[in-house]
């Protein structure tokens, strides 16, 4: 199977390209890794060549403030460090911007393409933690679309959200009552505390919609507001206005509920 992924650099003394090296990387490895790996490999051949004084040049960013970071966790990226530091020469990391024209960046980056085309691959990566936090991130999620899918609960929230999302948190009192159907809409009150389901304007069955919609009691309110009368419930409330006329109606209805 070959990797997606692939890598190079390439060693020049004195602006005269000596040797060049590519790496085909397993499918799961990022780019960030194939970068760090890049590096990697080029810190053993300094050592292995021995060389005095050499500029590792890369267009990472990321890679070079990772070798520069001193609160580095990752192994692979502090035995890097550790290498480098062990080295007898001076190994010197410097960055340029990619697809800039500087001559060996261009080399490596055509090389690292090749790579990819390579049939064995030469290096293989274990699942990272983030990897695994993804996937099981993933999998919880796809389970809970499932559930809440299939569910005969929430059939009023659904129709706002048929999908489950992490970042969907809304923690309005009042617009909540909306989205669920609960709270002081009659529908609600008739089936948890056998009162009418009537609206309070007598014409038909007090649900959210009606309500908010088409009751007459709020009518001038409503109108006030200017909006298109053909909208949904749905797209509405996404209108801040017709949100805080939401809540001035809820609100009412709670004050009558009481008095």
């Amino acid at each position: 199977m070959n990797g997606r992924v692939g890598c190079a650099f390439v060693l020049y003394v004195d602006n005269i390209e000596m040797d060049s090296y590519m790496f085909n990387l397993s499918d799961n490895c990022s780019v960030f890794m194939a970068e760090v790996y890049a590096i990697y490999k080029a810190v053993d051949e300094i050592r292995t060549r021995n060389l005095d004084c050499v500029d590792i040049i890369s267009d990472s960013r990321s890679a070079l403030m990772a070798l520069n970071s001193l609160r580095e966790r990752r192994n692979f990226i502090n035995e890097i460090k550790r290498k480098v530091i062990a080295h007898q020469g001076t190994i010197n990391f410097k960055w340029v911007r990619s697809h800039r024209g500087t001559v060996g960046n261009e080399r490596a980056d055509v090389l690292a393409k090749s790579a990819c085309e390579k049939e064995i691959v030469d290096a293989f990566f274990g699942t990272t933690k983030a990897e695994i936090k993804y996937e099981s991130k993933r999998q919880a999620l796809s389970l809970w679309q499932e559930r809440w899918t299939l569910s005969r609960k929430g059939t009023i929230t659904k129709k706002f959200f048929s999908k489950v999302s992490l970042k969907r948190v809304n923690g309005d009192f009042y617009i909540n009552q909306v989205y669920t159907g609960h709270g002081i809409f009659r529908t609600y009150q008739n089936r948890f505390f056998d009162k009418s389901i009537e609206c309070q304007c007598g014409e038909a069955v007090g649900d959210a919609e009606h309500v908010l919609l088409r009751c007459k009691l709020w009518e001038p309110d409503r109108e006030s507001l200017r909006l298109k009368s053909n909208l949904p419930l749905l797209e509405l409330l996404r209108v801040e206005k017709f949100r805080q006329f939401c809540r001035f109606v809820i609100q009412s209805l709670l004050n009558l509920e009481i008095n």
